[in-house]
């Protein structure tokens, strides 16, 4: 809000004689909403930009594919520690239990997985790791993430077709701001976070952004904690309205054990053994378990505007990552697994192997375009031509084998594990990769209603592979060339349709199958949908039909050798609202119709018609909070959700695990202007559930209480 007095201006009346006299306003508010940026802070849940999905500064509503965006003050309100619990009311997404999710983040949309290591997992529009257990991203220190659904590599390379998970950083602003928050809660929980942006002091054409978290916990598993640093500095530079240069990095250590998987014999509740591992049991040996982990990155975005047709957009960002990973759990191969899981079903007696791993990562990424925007006629012309790379070096030292067995009855740890770390025992490599990409989009507006989204890419991959063990190398190199298209019509009345046609690519890995080469899989998606948003309001209502295959999907046929001839379909329906019905109540509601399933095999192990794992056919969620104005208490919100997860098919179970749902609440007490307390809880009537995904499961969260104290000035 601005006044007219307090900025100085006047206005100029007319008298009868002509003659202009300038006349004093008295104070005039003047209330206007500046547009949104989709890299800034949206204040509740709707956000109406978005960039992931065309790498231009476009509408939701102008957008041809299905999409969601989690703000930073909907992760705030639940008080989300990972990504996964972020986006648990985004429709098609699923995720394992948070024990999982505090070491990876690794998801399915519409059945598919995606993660880092399909290239799923990226920051601010650069892939970000190229390690599943790097590490996690820290909700703390987003300022919102885009969940773009289904094939997309035209913009981005190497994809699973399931989609990606783009977090966007916090940024400077040009208004000061100044966040102190503490949280305590179930397991011991202890945390701090601070949040402080601003110009500089002296400065008009310098801001920070100053973002940091510290963690202690323990978690509901024993012997498992969930420990954390994290600060992320930024600076941005702007010395005139068309140039801006942001400098983004942060650092994050952690410190935790690897949650094992158990096999569903041995699980309460879903397997037939006399002896069972309970919830809260560790399987691992705390004296030897470890899991340290630090992620580094240091970048920067750069933009400058030539004029107001061409833009040029550029970001470079060097990443590094260092994780030690030991942990002790069943044995891993085939023939040892089943007689393990034999002996402990009868006797009680787990026998166990160890790994003891050592994992480093560096990353160079770089994504250079222009933007163009002119008129041909009478159609509007948005033009995206660019180029982007990835240099990574994943250097592994893995070795494996025999610890000693662990009582189930008495759980008698301190046992020693001795690591045989003989180079031929290695089961690790040097992994190179080199991915380079050129790009075309052209989003073409006509007749003012109509936009036609067009594009293209063309992607050169490389591999080289060095076994530590033995020196033995492989290479490989692919190629591939993808293209999307799509059409929106937007109408006066906010009502949105679209469709769309998209591709995707991802190269098989050297490592896989060494010494042969493949083709990349494939992903192809057409999709239906439709958007509605009112001019002016706050709400928007989305709905998607689509239909997704991969083909040139790696299986092994019955002599073993590996075979690319397997095909996996995903059809369903996806429905979301994201709405401030009131200037009291807003809603989150989603809903998600998904059969994702083989449709061609040549892996005896595997069939024809077999849904995909961590994929329900059913999944739905509903959040709403209100605050008690209207009631005299302003200073009153409360908030409360349901998720609901129908039921799941293993692959290598023959029963389908029940459908679940789980509640959610929250309070928050506003102090004063400063300060405000928040309490939340998540699995409220603490619903015992378990998820399982081929022939392992993991307990799901139990009840989780927080509260915290935030001082805001």
């Amino acid at each position: 809000m601005a006044s007219l007095s307090s900025a100085g201006l006047s206005a100029a009346e007319r008298d009868t004689t002509n003659a202009t006299q300038p006349v004093e306003l008295g104070a005039t508010t003047v209330t206007g909403q500046a547009q949104e940026k989709p890299t800034g802070y949206v204040p509740g849940y709707v956000a109406k930009r978005n960039m992931s999905a065309t790498k231009t500064d476009t509408p939701i509503t102008e957008t041809p594919q299905s999409l969601s965006v989690v703000t930073s003050d909907e992760i705030r309100d639940r008080q989300s520690e990972t990504l996964a619990q972020a986006l648990s009311y985004t429709p098609g997404f699923t995720a394992s239990s948070t024990a999982f999710n505090r070491t990876a983040d690794r998801f399915r949309i519409r059945g598919f997985e995606v993660e880092s290591g399909t290239g799923g997992s990226l920051r601010d529009g650069l892939r970000l790791q190229n390690n599943s257990y790097d590490g996690i991203q820290e909700p703390y220190g987003l300022e919102r993430v885009e969940v773009v659904r289904g094939a997309a590599s035209v913009l981005y390379g190497q994809l699973s077709p399931g989609g990606m998970v783009n977090g966007v950083s916090k940024r400077p602003t040009e208004t000061p701001f100044h966040e102190l928050n503490l949280q305590v809660g179930s397991h011991d929980r202890k945390q701090i976070a601070a949040d402080f942006s601003g110009p500089l002091a002296g400065s008009d054409t310098l801001s920070y952004r100053l973002t940091l978290l510290s963690r202690n916990s323990d978690t509901q598993q024993d012997h498992i904690n969930d420990d954390k640093f994290y600060i992320a500095p930024a600076l941005t530079w702007r010395p005139n309205e068309d140039t801006s240069l942001t400098l983004l990095s942060f650092y994050q250590k952690t410190d935790t054990r690897f949650p094992a998987s158990l096999p569903y014999q041995l699980v309460k509740g879903v397997g037939d053994s006399a002896f069972k591992i309970g919830r809260h049991d560790f399987i691992g040996e705390p004296d030897y378990d470890d899991m340290n982990g630090e992620m580094s990155t240091l970048g920067y975005e750069f933009q400058h505007h030539f004029n107001e047709n061409f833009t040029l957009n550029h970001k470079l960002r060097y990443y590094e990552s260092d994780v030690k990973f030991n942990y002790v759990q069943l044995p891993f191969s085939g023939a040892a697994r089943r007689a393990a899981i034999a002996q402990a079903s009868a006797t009680g007696i787990l026998a166990r192997q160890y790994s003891d791993r050592r994992e480093r990562a560096r990353t160079w990424a770089s994504d250079t375009n222009i933007e163009s925007k002119w008129q041909l006629g009478s159609t509007e012309h948005t033009v995206l031509v660019g180029f982007d790379g990835y240099d990574t070096s994943y250097d592994s030292h893995n070795f494996r084998g025999n610890a000693p067995s662990l009582d189930l009855t008495r759980y008698n740890y301190g046992q020693p594990v001795v690591v045989n770390k003989d180079r031929s025992l290695d089961r690790g490599s040097q992994l190179d990769t080199l991915q380079k990409g050129v790009y075309f989009q052209d989003q073409i507006k006509f007749d003012d209603k109509w936009i036609l989204l067009l594009g293209g890419r063309h992607d050169w991959a490389d591999q080289q592979q060095m076994a530590h063990r033995n020196d033995t190398k492989a290479s490989q190199d692919d190629e591939a060339t993808t293209y999307r298209a799509g059409l929106v019509y937007v109408a006066d009345n906010g009502l949105a349709p679209y469709i769309s046609y998209s591709e995707s690519f991802f190269p098989v890995s050297v490592a896989s199958v060494t010494g042969q080469t493949f083709d990349p899989t494939e992903g192809k998606q057409y999709e239906v949908g439709v958007r509605y948003q009112p001019k002016d309001s706050n709400l928007l209502l989305s709905a998607a039909i689509y239909e997704l295959t991969q083909t040139n999907v790696l299986s092994t046929d019955n002599n073993g050798d590996p075979q690319q001839t397997d095909e996996v379909r995903s059809r369903g329906l996806e429905l979301e609202a994201k709405a401030d019905v009131t200037t009291a109540l807003s809603l989150i509601a989603s809903y998600a119709y998904t059969d994702a399933r083989i449709t061609k095999t040549v892996d005896p192990d595997k069939s024809v018609g077999q849904r995909s794992d961590d994929t329900p056919y059913h999944q739905a969620a509903l959040w709403a909070s209100y605050d008690f104005a209207n009631w005299g208490i302003p200073q009153l919100t409360v908030g409360a959700g349901a998720r609901y997860m129908g039921t799941t098919q293993a692959s290598e179970m023959d029963s389908a695990m029940p459908a679940y749902t789980l509640f959610d609440a929250m309070a928050r007490y506003q102090i004063d202007d400063h300060w405000n307390v928040t309490v939340n809880a998540s699995n409220l009537a603490n619903k015992r559930y378990t998820q399982c995904s081929f022939s392992t499961c993991q307990y799901g969260d139990e009840r989780t209480l927080l509260t915290s104290v935030n001082f805001n000035w």
